[in-house]
């Protein structure tokens, strides 16, 4: 008896622990840690990038949009081909590129427009704002941050976005 109680707060305490809201300083440190550039004069594509499924334009149409720290969580989870990815520069600033991997040969493209990103929280809620300049402005709820475990002992982070504004800048 003794034993099942303690089960049950263990299991109570994990279910607890994984619904507490993503902080805005935990995101911004995610960011910050993918940032793997060699050079301050030019962007290297690919490196510490984040990924999100493009399949039938999902990034530009779809309600919930989730990042991956770690491309291989598409390779072993995942059936998706065409890809958006980010890669940070800076905490505030990423390219946004495109990639395929199931024909061959995978290719990607770079687009040369630049990105702000803005991290804030309001009424307990945090959010993304990003800012293709003189362009447009998104803007998205982060409903969630997991790990999410891959073969051999690795890992990516999933960070669930939900879009809320999706404006051209007149």
């Amino acid at each position: 008896m003794k034993n099942a109680l303690i089960i049950v707060f263990i299991l109570y305490g994990s279910i607890t622990l994984s619904q507490d809201k993503p902080a805005k300083a935990q995101l911004i440190k995610i960011f910050k840690n993918s940032i793997d550039q060699k050079s301050k004069k030019s962007v290297s594509i690919g490196s510490g990038e984040w990924t999100i499924c493009n399949q039938d334009s999902a990034f530009f149409k779809a309600d919930i949009i989730k990042l991956y720290s770690n491309i291989n969580y598409f390779y072993q989870i995942s059936n998706c081909c065409d890809f958006v990815n980010w890669t940070f520069y800076k905490k505030s600033a990423f390219v946004q590129s495109t990639s395929q991997i199931c024909k061959e040969p995978s290719s990607a493209s770079v687009k040369t427009v630049y990105y702000q990103i803005s991290i804030f929280s309001e009424d307990k809620r945090l959010y993304i704002l990003l800012l293709k300049p003189k362009v447009s402005a998104e803007k998205f709820e982060v409903l969630k941050i997991e790990d999410i475990g891959l073969a051999n002992n690795n890992s990516t982070k999933e960070i669930t976005l939900k879009r809320i504004i999706s404006n051209p800048i007149n």
